[in-house]
């Protein structure tokens, strides 16, 4: 085979990879899910975060991420992400306002990261992002309330 054909083997069978992006939860997507399929989903990417930290040889950091979750308290990582997910809803809903605004729109996999770091867990977004590529709720969606900043809860 000559050495260009398997160069240009190599370049089509990148981009065919490349173009299956993966696809964030928006804030809003998350909110219609019923309380059922969102845990799922956060179970999904904590689950995800602790794999990947034991992959990285931090074994202690995967069971403190899992401590974190499963701790209901107000500093309990479910809280700790539904905090994250509402502020960053309403940074979304201002930067929407601004014509000119050109910020990220953040998604729950962003809150995800945000809480992980800020309790000392370094999990990309990128990677948290392959956590639930082959996600679909089971279930009827939540019934609408008027003020969607008000039931932001992971």
């Amino acid at each position: 085979m000559k050495p260009t054909v398997s160069l240009l083997a190599l370049l089509l069978l990148g981009s065919a990879l490349g173009s299956a992006s993966a696809q964030a939860m928006s804030f809003d997507d998350f909110r219609r899910m019923n309380d059922d399929d969102d845990a799922t989903y956060v179970t999904n990417l904590v689950e995800g975060a602790a794999k990947m930290l034991r992959a990285n040889g931090q074994p202690d950091q995967a069971r403190q991420v899992i401590a974190l979750f499963k701790d209901s308290g107000k500093q309990g990582g479910v809280n700790q992400l539904a905090m994250n997910s509402k502020e960053m809803y309403l940074l979304n809903t201002r930067n929407a306002t601004n014509p000119n605004s050109r910020a990220h729109i953040f998604e729950v996999e962003d809150a995800m990261a945000r809480t992980l770091k800020q309790n000392g867990f370094i999990v990309p977004v990128s990677y948290l992002l392959t956590l639930n590529l082959d996600f679909h709720p089971s279930g009827p969606p939540r019934q609408q309330t008027p003020n969607p900043s008000s039931d932001l809860h992971p």
